[in-house]
């Protein structure tokens, strides 16, 4: 149940600034959580911020939508598990991922999978 409510706050954490344009910094998520949820809040606000940093040209992506569920394994580091949603966007959504090398690994009590979308405007 905490693994889904952790998912849970991770999707709605992400989906909130996943695409923001590089003038406005996406806001700080971490502020947001307190106690034992605040080393995930700590980890996904890092993911967002490096992401959302290397996402350019949100602008031509506007209106669309794009849901990523990434998996994390201590071998092979991050994956991309499943992309939904418009093809074009979702295809940049997956090159910024996989070219963001410096991701932080989860604390040990994350989600095993989060979802990181992203609705440009």
């Amino acid at each position: 149940m905490l693994a889904f409510r952790l998912a849970s706050l991770a999707a709605a954490a992400l989906l909130l600034s996943a695409c923001q344009r590089a003038q406005q910094p996406a806001p700080d998520i971490a502020l947001r959580c307190s106690g034992a949820q605040q080393r995930i809040c700590s980890w996904l606000s890092d993911i967002q911020q490096q992401v959302g940093s290397r996402f350019d040209r949100a602008t031509r992506y506007a209106g669309q939508h794009c849901d990523l569920t990434i998996g994390y394994d201590a071998q092979r580091g991050y994956q991309v598990l499943r992309s939904e949603g418009d093809e074009p966007l979702c295809l940049q959504a997956w090159q910024t991922f996989g070219a963001t090398a410096t991701l932080p690994p989860p604390p040990p009590e994350a989600p095993a999978q989060f979802i990181l979308s992203f609705h440009p405007q």
